[in-house]
């Protein structure tokens, strides 16, 4: 349910029993998991009237080992049911309390409606007619007036409060594949050979943060970035993220919220770029975790450094990926792309978007920039890859939600 735009009528027709059964489904294999693991254990745990020497002995350590590794899955499955019906439970609630919010609207007595997308009230019903339907009263204009306000804000605050619970429960939940052991991690990590791309695979890492996942901005700085950009939408962010952001926007952070203007502009320059550009004119697909990807990630903080500073798009663009959840290889493959991109930006402070983009597209072509292929082909595990290695169409998108690798 998370990541995407959502409105009013669409919440309203959630049906949240497939996430319940999942949650159980969860459940079951992590019971499943840690009986055969700990049966399995028993049995070899008594092999020593048979199996005595020094290879038994490494056999039941190695056992143990591997019991312990089996329960703590079992445990995050466990925790991922947990999570899952407690979101669910606050959705319900949410849903609940919006349900009430719309009710209210339909049933006043001044004729009114909602935008489905922000949650704003108004009437069906002129001033002129209002004033007609109320016997001549000029007053009820503002009356109609103070019921639209009183009951927008009602809705837009329930609208806003489904959203956060969506979201903080969505990332919540990606952030339980963290607790995976990390021997688990690097076992089921697709490795390089080559030394260079098995060093960046796991020094560019980063933990998830040991924060509550936090939804940005608030509904005040919301409403107030909205007086420029009308379709502003809050998103799910690490408390690190918001930091970032707040420092950038937020006026009680020393912030100007005309920067996220700007900061929104980067990011759309960076989406079109990586989505037009000589490799994905060759290959659409290269856009997602290709090379038309890196030169995104790279265009993004080069201009990200430009009109904010290197440091700043460092300390954004890395507390960006600690949301948990991340597959290793897109992690990776990101934090790289992004050093590279302030690499760039710094290099070339004063350049033109076009002067940039030419900048980022030779790193790219150099073999600067890391790209995601199956190296053993279709089906195999995904690994990172040198950008000037990988034919653009021959790319691979892992799982958006994967298996983490433990932060550096």
């Amino acid at each position: 349910m998370s990541g995407e735009k959502i409105t009013i009528s669409t919440v309203l027709g959630w049906k949240l029993d497939s996430a319940r059964f999942a949650g159980a489904d969860a459940m079951n294999a992590g019971i499943t998991l840690e009986a055969e693991s700990l049966n399995a254990d028993k049995a070899v745990q008594g092999s020593d009237s048979y199996f005595g020497d020094a290879a038994g002995s490494a056999a039941r350590t190695m056992s143990t080992k591997l019991k312990n590794e089996a329960v703590t899955t079992g445990d995050v499955l466990d925790a991922i049911h947990k999570q899952i019906d407690t979101t669910t439970a606050a959705l319900q609630s949410d849903i609940k309390s919006l349900q009430s919010a719309v009710d209210d609207v339909k049933e006043s007595e001044w004729n009114l409606f909602y935008d489905d997308e922000t949650g704003d009230v108004k009437s069906y019903d002129s001033n002129w007619e209002t004033i007609e339907k109320a016997w001549g009263n000029p007053a009820s204009v503002a009356w109609k007036t103070a019921a639209c306000l009183n009951l927008g804000a009602n809705l837009k605050q329930a609208f806003w409060d489904v959203q956060e619970t969506d979201k903080i429960g969505a990332r919540n939940l990606a952030t339980q594949l963290e607790h995976v052991s990390d021997d688990v991690k690097l076992a089921l990590a697709g490795i390089p050979e080559d030394a260079a791309l098995r060093d960046i695979l796991q020094k560019y890492q980063v933990d998830a943060t040991k924060s509550d996942i936090v939804v940005w901005p608030d509904s005040t700085l919301l409403n107030l970035i909205r007086m420029y950009k009308p379709d502003m939408q809050s998103v799910e962010m690490t408390v690190e993220e918001k930091a970032a952001m707040d420092q950038l926007c937020n006026p009680l952070h020393g912030g100007n919220p005309m920067n996220y203007m700007k900061f929104n502009e980067i990011k759309d320059e960076a989406e079109a770029f990586g989505k037009d550009n000589k490799y994905t004119a060759a290959y659409d697909g290269s856009k997602d975790d290709g090379h038309g990807d890196a030169a995104r990630h790279a265009y993004w903080n080069a201009r990200m450094t430009q009109e904010f500073g290197s440091d700043w798009a460092q300390k954004y663009a890395s507390a960006h990926e600690g949301v948990g959840g991340n597959g290793p290889q897109r992690e990776a493959m990101d934090l790289k792309n992004n050093e590279i991109g302030r690499q760039i930006g710094l290099a070339n402070m004063d350049a033109s978007k076009d002067d940039l983009k030419t900048a980022v597209i030779a790193a790219v072509d150099h073999g600067d920039a890391i790209v995601i292929h199956s190296p053993n082909g279709d089906g195999a595990p995904a690994q990172i890859a040198w950008s000037n290695t990988v034919p653009w169409d021959q790319i691979t998108s892992p799982p958006a939600i994967d298996i983490p690798l433990p932060g550096k």
